[in-house]
């Protein structure tokens, strides 16, 4: 299932748009879907994490600063790749 996130994040990337004024943004059902299964997976499989509770903040802030939230998500999946 990791692994699969992280393919279906990088997959994502090629969603993001310049912004007028923030940089890149992304955002879409795609986006929403995949943010939410990498909280359950993290909920799920690291509970007592602090990245898994950074990564339920970044989530709930998901219209702000978009580009660089999707970046802590995918970067947070590949490092528990690599702890597993």
């Amino acid at each position: 299932m990791l692994e699969k996130l992280i393919v279906e994040g990088e997959e994502l990337d090629s969603l993001a748009k310049d912004g007028a004024y923030v940089g890149k943004i992304i955002s879409g059902l795609e986006f929403e879907t995949w943010a939410a299964k990498v909280i359950l997976y993290l909920e799920k499989n690291h509970t007592n994490s602090s990245l898994t509770e950074k990564a339920i903040k970044v989530n709930k802030s998901l219209g702000t600063n978009s580009y660089s939230n999707y970046q802590f998500l995918l970067g947070t999946l590949k490092a528990a790749k690599e702890f597993e």
